[in-house]
């Protein structure tokens, strides 16, 4: 027998039919009842493939395959990105240093070569001197006592007009320090913060100014008040400068070099009163000049 008498399947090997599993040689019964107490599914009248159909190659599945995810780069692979960067930078910046079309270098006389940057900013040998600074005029950090002043009046004007001792540190020759009478004699103290090495001293002998009255005439107080002629700079340490100054509105300085906290003025000679409309019988200082040195 070369069939199955249950489904027709081709029989191979075996007491049983390896596609419906029918005992090979018995007549199926007629009642379609099966008699074995396997609970197997209805056999289907359908012949089927062989066994080896059922290890076909399955139609691929509609899932993309799994992709393996990518791996970050390592922290060390990112530090060495930065640092080749920075040697690039630095090695950049070294060769602008020290080359370029300009040249880096220079010819010394032994036929040795020195570097530009480095000639350009050579230090001074230890102990040479560092360079002097600018003087400075350091009148208006000073006080100023005065012997005497006169009582205020008033400009063409009609405006009060002071003649206080601290108008000779304003800088304003128009303003001025003046006492009745001649002043010869007369010492004003001039004090500064500290001990201060001064360059030169002076001042503006007189009343350094000049108005028009209601008439339009011109007065000169300059001339019309009492001028100083000599003084001497009195200093801490004994020192005495004596100064002859001219008829002139300007600041007339001296020169000195000394080291004082204070400096005294001394009225050593001044003028007469002076004659016509400005005649006034005052002494008078515009401004006085300290200067400090460097």
């Amino acid at each position: 027998m070369k069939h199955c008498v249950n489904c027709g399947h081709e029989l191979g090997v075996g007491r049983f039919c390896t596609n419906c599993g029918h005992p090979v040689g018995r007549v199926p019964s007629d009642t379609g009842w099966r008699t074995d107490t396997a609970e197997r599914p209805a056999v289907s009248s359908t012949p089927r493939f062989p066994l080896f159909a059922d290890e076909v190659e399955q139609p691929p599945s509609a899932v993309p395959p799994y992709a393996e995810p990518r791996r970050p780069r390592p922290p060390w692979a990112m530090w060495a990105i930065v640092v080749a960067v920075l040697v690039v930078v630095a090695g950049l910046g070294l060769w602008l240093l020290v080359g370029g079309d300009d040249g880096g270098t220079t010819a010394r006389p032994d036929g040795g070569r020195t570097d530009r940057a480095e000639t350009a900013t050579e230090s001074p040998a230890p102990g040479d001197a560092s360079p002097p600074g600018d003087p400075a005029d350091v009148t208006a950090t000073a006080t100023v006592e005065a012997p005497a002043t006169a009582p205020p009046g008033q400009d063409v004007q009609g405006n009060r007009v002071d003649y206080e001792a601290t108008n000779m540190l304003d800088g304003v020759p128009e303003t001025t320090w003046r006492m009745a009478g001649d002043g010869t004699g007369a010492e004003i103290v001039l004090t500064l913060p500290d001990a201060t090495r001064l360059r030169s001293v002076g001042l503006v002998n007189g009343y350094a100014k000049t108005a028009t009255d209601a008439r339009g005439r011109e007065l000169d107080w300059y001339h019309g008040n009492r001028r100083v002629e000599r003084v001497e700079w009195v200093f801490d340490d004994g020192t005495t400068v004596g100064q002859d100054l001219t008829d002139s509105t300007d600041m007339q300085s001296v020169d000195v070099d000394v080291t004082t906290t204070t400096v005294r003025l001394r009225l050593v000679t001044v003028s007469a009163p002076g004659t016509g409309r400005a005649a006034r019988d005052y002494t008078a200082i515009s401004d006085v000049s300290l200067v400090r040195a460097g």
